[in-house]
């Protein structure tokens, strides 16, 4: 069996003002020296990719349960692909230590008044959506395009732009020393990414060895000062919509992460020591179990728009009939959103709502400030289960 290639180091001049570290102690400028290791990630194009036959069996399995569970969901009244996209976003930003309410979120897609983690949150959601209508295939422009939606939705300047400065991963603010890891000078990321593209258009790879290889390959190079993993991870869902494994479902990749987040690092340590088998691993496993998540909310959902749909007094082709999937697809709403996504007008929507209140399926929002809102509280709870660690395992144990 090959050795997948392990990323080197080289000695980089550290260049730095001792003027601006007034105010640093001097054991902390003693760590500071002249130079520092910066890796050099290996081209992966041409490597050859060789699983162990426990791995490649585990793979196949998981593909199964992908194409049934993708079957099903194309047969739904509701975008369920929309809420697990939801899911999606909160859990691979909870990686980042990011976190906000479910309601927050959504505000965020509508109102530039919601806090800052909800904004950000929201900007992953958007980077998922970019990624997936991209044309098929791994670009830099299609990376960089991916990073400007998540970062540009937070507020920040610098999304899709590829670093000009060394960055790190832990260590001080100050230097690179005592990082734990040191991604590439600046100057070597492009022909990475050229390399990256050139691997993802190979059609000897299989769809989950290839997602989990370019995410591992995108986190060691770290193209970008921030949202490097976020970008990486939205990839994985672009990867296999490419490969036609997911051609419908969105699942909660990242809520199977996220289970044992010590384990997910670790694989991208070991990829980068040249362990290839144990990331693709980390992704079968998490695939299987957003998979199980994606059925227990269908589940959840479908008796929450059974329940609606028993209440509701209106003649079939209503246009509050066709407020329950809108719901799931946003469940925090105001009267300008709904009359535009009904085609309805103001006026009428406002009447709906209000209806739709008194069915229980929305209530006002408590913070007027804000404007008149109104959410779902019923899909705002699934939300909630599927995107927290705690929810997800309660929810997977039953308990």
């Amino acid at each position: 069996m090959s050795s997948w290639p392990c990323v080197t180091f080289e000695t980089v001049p550290w260049h730095f003002d001792p003027d601006a570290l007034e105010g640093v102690s001097k054991t902390m400028r003693r760590r500071i020296d002249n130079t520092y290791q910066a890796a050099v990630p290996p081209f992966i194009a041409r490597c050859e990719v060789v699983l162990p036959p426990e791995v490649e069996t585990r793979i196949q399995e998981v593909l199964v349960l992908l194409a049934r569970f993708d079957g099903e969901q194309r047969a739904r009244g509701y975008q369920l692909p929309t809420l697990l996209l939801r899911s999606e976003s909160s859990a691979s930003s909870q990686i980042e230590r990011l976190t906000s309410s479910a309601r927050n979120v959504a505000l965020a897609e509508l109102s530039d008044g919601a806090p800052a983690n909800a904004r950000l949150i929201a900007g992953n959601i958007a980077a998922m959506n970019r990624a997936l209508s991209l044309p098929d295939g791994i670009s830099a422009e299609g990376i960089c395009s991916i990073h400007e939606a998540l970062m540009n939705r937070g507020g920040q300047t610098f999304g899709g732009e590829i670093r000009s400065e060394q960055v790190w991963i832990g260590g001080t603010p100050y230097s690179p020393h005592g990082a734990s890891f040191v991604p590439p000078v600046a100057e070597r990321v492009p022909g990475l990414l050229e390399d990256l593209s050139e691997f993802a258009a190979r059609g000897d790879v299989g769809s989950v060895a290839k997602a989990a290889i370019i995410h591992a390959q995108l986190e060691t190079t770290h193209p970008f000062v921030d949202g490097n993993g976020r970008t990486g991870r939205a990839l994985i869902h672009k990867v296999l919509r490419d490969e036609g494994v997911l051609k419908y479902a969105t699942l909660p990749v990242s809520a199977g992460l996220l289970h044992n987040v010590d384990a997910y690092m670790e694989s991208i340590t070991r990829y980068q020591q040249g362990d290839v088998a144990t990331v693709v691993s980390r992704l079968a496993d998490a695939l299987e179990l957003s998979c199980q998540v994606g059925y227990r909310a269908s589940r959840e959902l479908d008796a929450i728009l059974e329940e609606w749909d028993s209440v509701m007094n209106e003649r079939q082709g209503s246009s509050i009939r066709k407020l329950p999937p809108l719901l799931v697809r946003q469940p925090v709403v105001d009267i300008a959103f709904v009359a535009r996504e009904l085609a309805i007008s103001p006026r009428a929507a406002s009447t709906l709502v209000g209806r739709a209140c008194e069915y229980g399926m929305l209530r006002p929002m408590g913070n007027k400030r804000r404007g008149e809102y109104y959410q779902s509280d019923a899909i705002l709870a699934v939300l909630e289960q599927i995107s927290d660690i705690q929810g997800i395992r309660r929810m997977i144990s039953g308990s």
